[in-house]
């Protein structure tokens, strides 16, 4: 048994997310960063089914440990993912919600076009577009002048399929913080107006620290760790 109530905080944060949310449905992705596979065994069996990871290591190897407990979670990607880790990352992960330039959207059609063809994949593979709604230098995501076409230039692509749009958001006060929600949900709408992504409404915003301002304005999915699994371990990434 880990130190931590990992069934008790999954709990209490569904419930703060049901109290925002006030009506509306949003999912719970458990944010897995350096966690041992026994605490995630834990959060699965507590409820937590869906499980993002930032680094493709530890995506793939502990990805494997809960196949190999017959645990199938839903598996995104939800750090910056490099191209030589690319392949890793589509083979362990269900969805790579960090895409944020058309060369990495293209890298994924050509990859998913190999797996179709080899029958290791059906279908287009799914993503989201990161946006840098906050204009911090330190962040990864496209641009918010260039992300409506950049959705639209992908949106042409085969073998990619875009599911909706993630953020990180601003640090800082609680005003610069729901800024960059605003700004965020303004452009999916904006993004959900081009022809073929109507249905791309996954909205991914908010974490452990700001999950109330992310689902007030209109998140759909929050990426929590620290307040479900304590304070991250410290490691070297």
């Amino acid at each position: 048994m880990s130190p931590v109530n990992i069934a008790d905080n999954i709990a209490q944060v569904r419930e703060d997310i049901s109290r925002f949310a006030q009506g509306r449905h949003v999912d719970l992705i458990l944010a897995a960063k350096h966690q041992p596979l026994e605490l995630l065994i834990e959060a699965y069996t507590a409820g937590g089914t869906l499980m993002g990871h930032n680094l493709i290591d530890q995506l793939a190897t502990a990805t494997a440990g809960l196949h190999g407990a017959d645990i199938h979670p839903y598996t995104t990607v939800i750090g910056h993912v490099q191209s030589n880790k690319l392949s890793v990352a589509m083979r362990w992960a269900d969805r790579i919600d960090t895409v944020d330039s058309l060369k990495t959207a293209q890298r994924i059609n050509r990859r998913q076009e190999a797996r179709i063809a080899s029958g290791e994949a059906t279908g287009p593979y799914p993503i989201l577009l990161q946006l840098n709604s906050s204009g911090a230098s330190t962040q990864f995501g496209c641009d918010p002048e260039s992300f409506v076409e950049l959705a639209h230039v992908i949106s042409d692509l085969q073998f990619v399929r875009i599911a909706g749009v993630m953020t990180i958001g601003a640090r800082g006060s609680e005003a610069d913080i729901r800024a960059s929600f605003v700004l965020t949900r303004h452009l999916a709408e904006q993004m959900r107006e081009l022809p073929g992504l109507e249905q791309a409404d996954v909205l991914s915003m908010g974490m452990s620290g700001d999950l109330r301002l992310a689902i007030e304005e209109g998140s759909t999915v929050v990426r929590v760790g620290t307040a479900i699994f304590g304070a991250r371990p410290m490691q070297s990434v």
